[in-house]
């Protein structure tokens, strides 16, 4: 196969299905990231006492939040882009 051929769904816009799909499951594992790193930063200082660990992984916490937050911004926008143009979104 040429690789000119191949198919790049990471070229896809936000508002295909296909792309859509990629986001909601980038966005649960960012979630399911998100809520570990707050249990392991809560067993960190609570538990085993070890402060800077608790801040590693605090600060793992917040960048895995941020960055769920950015992928779910641009599910939201891909959905309202294909509602406007018609085509059809998978629903959340």
């Amino acid at each position: 196969m040429d690789p000119s051929q191949a198919r790049n769904p990471s070229a896809l816009p936000d508002s295909s299905p296909q792309k859509q799909s990629e986001l909601k499951l980038n966005a649960g594992i960012g979630i399911i990231g998100t809520v570990l790193s707050l249990f392991v930063t809560v067993v960190f200082f609570a538990v085993i006492d070890e402060p800077i660990l608790g801040i590693v992984f605090a600060v793992v916490m917040v960048v895995s939040a941020v960055i769920t937050l950015y992928v779910i911004g641009r599910m939201r926008r891909g959905a309202a882009e294909a509602a406007k143009s018609g085509t059809e979104a998978p629903a959340h």
